[in-house]
């Protein structure tokens, strides 16, 4: 099945980069989510599941949707743990990927961080309103 995003936004972050948050419902998930596009490639995904079930997805196209695990935590520990990853590891995922395009491309850092922090806000509303109706 696939990713069904919920509640989408979008930040914009320069010419053919975009950020997405939205609220993910599916066999692969529930809760807060987040993905980086890159020239229409989702070049990170950000799956802030909770519980030993948060993980990023990177380059998924060409990994066929590889990840790594996030540790055991809240939905509050995934959101902080993804917004690491966006701003420390997504040199690595474009340098890695098999299109030279997105190889070369060079992310505004001002831009990142902008967008960075809007996801910020809108993940934790999320994740407020799932721990509401958990409660």
């Amino acid at each position: 099945m696939a990713n069904r995003k919920h509640d989408l936004v979008e930040y914009p972050i320069q010419d053919n980069v975009l950020l997405q948050a939205y609220w993910r419902d599916d066999v692969g998930g529930r809760g807060p989510a987040a993905s980086l596009y890159v020239y229409d490639d989702e070049i990170m995904r950000f799956d802030c599941f909770g519980d030993d079930n948060g993980h990023c997805h990177f380059n998924l196209r060409q990994t066929r949707g590889r990840r790594w695990m996030y540790p055991k935590g809240s939905f509050q520990d995934h959101i902080q743990q993804s917004l690491f990853d966006l701003r420390t590891n997504l040199n690595f995922c474009l340098q890695t990927h098999q299109d030279q395009r997105i190889q070369e491309m060079r992310i505004a850092q001002d831009g990142l961080e902008n967008a960075a922090q809007k996801m910020e806000t809108y993940l934790l509303e999320l994740a407020d309103k799932l721990q509401g109706e958990t409660a």
